[in-house]
């Protein structure tokens, strides 16, 4: 699947997401302290000032955890990870600048400045799109080593086996 969220067959079931977000409790997801220390080993993995744990809501990306921001929450339309959440794989954008879908996005143009994103989806285990794992840089990168994707790609997964355990099972 291409990371585009105008790629044709790309359709997202909104509702099924909304549902399945409401199961988890987010705001102690935000107290876990091992999704903190995920976004710091991934910051360090892939020697980036940012890292971050989000899940993509209705009108809003929630920050879920975090190292290197104090932000807590951006517009869902200023979000790269609605497009990482999509993919089948790690989505590397080398310079925000040069990417079209992202050249007059308020978070490169603005502060923080973002240049360099690579993210891996976060998707429950029935395929439904939660968020990402990502990394932020603010200058231009090449893109990720081989092993920085798979780390991405293993801390995900480890951050979607945090989220299923506070996850509520219906009544």
């Amino acid at each position: 699947m291409q990371n585009d969220a105008t790629a044709p067959g790309w359709r997202i079931d909104e509702s099924v997401r909304a549902e399945t977000i409401a199961a988890h409790d987010l705001e102690l997801l935000g107290q876990d302290p091992a999704l903190n220390r995920i976004t710091g080993f991934a910051a360090a993995l892939c020697n980036a000032p940012v890292a971050l744990v989000t899940v993509i809501e209705e009108s809003c990306q929630r920050l879920i955890a975090r190292t290197g921001t104090d932000m807590l929450e951006t517009p869902r339309e200023v979000s790269f990870c609605q497009f990482t959440m999509i993919g089948d794989d790690v989505m590397v954008v080398p310079d925000a600048t040069l990417d079209p879908r992202f050249a007059a996005n308020p978070l490169v143009t603005g502060d923080p400045r973002i240049r360099f994103y690579a993210g891996a989806p976060i998707v429950t285990s029935d395929g439904v799109p939660l968020g990402s794992l990502c990394v932020i840089d603010m200058a231009p990168r090449d893109g990720l080593t081989p092993v920085q994707a798979q780390g991405l790609t293993v801390l995900a997964e480890a951050v979607m086996q945090r989220f299923d355990r506070n996850r509520r099972l219906p009544a």
